[in-house]
């Protein structure tokens, strides 16, 4: 028996769980593993603070304005704050929980942390240890997608090894994937995790399965770090599966339809990015395949919705990848139209000749698809070419307009600051969001940051010896016109507050996990001209 675990501290603004333990989930049931999944992040605000729950669900019923939102929204992280303070730490709405002086960039601050009090440790002992305990399972595997989730993960694996448990624990997900050279210095890990698996992780678990049921070594399982004789070794990696010979997620045992906002199924087409080019990116790198990992038939992915429709009568599908493929994109909407179905989705897109063919707008549109999230980064700039990025960015208010005629509403991500590119750039892109704010939905305001896994010219990483975790480093500028990390972030600051005074909905968190969907929008999102508190909920 396996029991997949989606760790505290994790966004609680999210209108569904996380796809990586249903989609691990499905393989193992495939393969004849009896599997159960509980998502102790929301799960831990529903069990444990039922009445901030009760507010994060106030917020989407109740708030017709923006003054409103903004009350609920401090409200809720007000409380969240004071159970945090006293853990000597805070707790932002966005992110997740934290200790004020000890940094999950910093190995030696984990280890310091783990046998630490935190908002979550009566609620692992009381809770889910004892659940735990009762099912004793073989294989206890938690998935790690943020920073924020890394110390209680391992508060929780402690506490369960003090309690007794001598299973088999895994940890996986991408930030285990992107610390993995980091990880195998740390050889207390494996006093408390038996094997951290990297890349994409049901192949590994089946087979760890296998082998321990067989009662042999690990030394067959592929993408496992584990400790064999005294010494940390890591596996050769698999390749990557084949996206079509992986079933449709299995969300059973997750709280699907009771999450806050309005709640969607989330969907992979693909895995990894299509494109996997851009400068600024580690994204290629947490796939394993340094870029496309293969995209799974269209027919394969309607009859996941079909299925999974039916069983949790819900009708909206966000799409997870880190951007669709045109040819996805036509016959997904192809195939909706063709055989009259009723879906709502959305997904993540790159400005794509596509996006300037009529017919392909409009049949997106006929199929129900409801909002784009382009990486525009920049408007159109004889700079963008430092950003690599090779897209259709120059016709991009005729692919705003066409998909706002057809009832797509677009998301613009930016990113200020990129070497190469600085406050024109940034102040060329807020007047053309604003001079456009009619027909953009939402945007989200980025500094450029130096990622782990990626090297950019023009800047210098300044390496930390202290945070040997980290995942992105601060920067100095070494060229002409570059600007360091600490100027950028003031930049991007600046432009952002620009933004928020002018048009609070084109940030707002707690409006966009409605804003999507046509029939669940309480607030107009032509309703510029309105007065909001000075405060505003912090930039993700």
């Amino acid at each position: 028996m396996v029991t997949l675990l989606f760790a505290p501290s994790w966004n609680l603004n999210v209108g569904s769980p996380h796809i990586g333990i249903a989609v691990i989930r499905s393989a193992l049931e495939k393969s004849g593993v009896e599997t159960c999944c509980r998502d102790l992040n929301w799960n831990y605000i529903v069990e444990c603070e039922p009445n901030i729950a009760t507010k994060f669900h106030t917020i989407f019923a109740n708030c017709n304005s923006f003054e409103e939102m903004n009350s609920s929204y401090f409200d809720i992280e007000d409380e969240l704050m004071k159970i945090a303070a006293s853990y000597k730490g805070e707790w932002n709405l966005q992110l997740g929980f934290r200790y004020d002086k000890l940094s999950f960039s910093s190995s030696k601050d984990i280890k310091n942390a783990i046998e630490l009090d935190s908002p979550f440790t009566a609620y692992f002992r009381e809770d889910v240890i004892r659940w735990i305990n009762k099912r004793n399972p073989d294989i206890i595997g938690i998935s790690i997608a943020g920073s924020y989730q890394i110390i209680p993960t391992l508060q929780l694996i402690w506490l369960l090894r003090k309690s007794g448990y001598g299973g088999f624990v895994l940890v996986g997900g991408n930030i285990i994937s992107r610390l993995k050279e980091e990880i195998k210095q740390c050889d207390w890990l494996f006093d408390l995790v038996d094997g951290f698996i990297y890349f994409q992780g049901e192949r590994p678990l089946i087979q760890i399965t296998n082998t321990l049921k067989a009662n042999k070594d690990l030394s067959s399982v592929s993408n496992l770090i584990w400790r064999q004789d005294g010494s940390i070794v890591e596996n050769p990696r698999e390749n990557v599966m084949n996206p079509d010979d992986i079933s449709t997620p299995d969300f059973e045992g997750l709280p699907i339809g009771k999450y806050p906002g309005v709640n969607y199924i989330p969907l992979l087409a693909a895995r990894g990015c299509y494109y996997a080019n851009c400068s600024f990116c580690a994204i290629p790198y947490g796939y394993g395949n340094n870029g496309p990992c293969g995209i799974r038939s269209s027919q394969l992915l309607i009859d996941d919705m079909i299925k999974l429709k039916q069983k949790w009568n819900i009708n909206r599908f966000k799409f997870m990848d880190e951007a669709m493929a045109p040819k996805t994109l036509k016959q997904l909407s192809g195939l909706i139209l063709n055989q009259s179905m009723s879906f709502e989705w959305e997904g993540y897109l790159r400005l794509e000749k596509c996006w300037t063919d009529a017919r392909f707008v409009r049949d997106l549109g006929l199929s129900g698809f409801k909002k784009g999230y382009f990486g525009l980064e920049i408007v159109p700039e004889e700079s963008r070419k430092y950003l690599t990025k090779s897209d259709k960015a120059g016709d991009l208010l005729a692919i705003i307009k066409r998909a706002y005629d057809e009832g797509i509403k677009v998301h613009l991500f930016c990113l200020f600051g990129f070497p190469g590119t600085g406050k024109k750039e940034a102040e060329a892109t807020i007047e053309f969001i604003l001079k456009h704010k009619d027909i953009i939905d939402t945007v989200d305001i980025n500094p450029f940051s130096y990622a782990k896994h990626t090297s950019v010219k023009g800047v210098r990483k300044i390496i930390n010896p202290e945070h040997d975790w980290a995942l992105e480093y601060e920067f100095e500028a070494v060229s002409k016109g570059a600007l360091s990390s600490l100027e950028v972030e003031s930049l991007a600051a600046e432009m952002e507050e620009v933004l928020w005074q002018d048009c609070p909905r084109l940030l707002h968190p707690n409006y966009r996990l409605f804003s999507p969907w046509s029939s669940s929008t309480p607030i107009n999102r032509k309703n510029n001209a309105v007065s909001v508190a000075p405060q505003r909920p912090h930039r993700r």
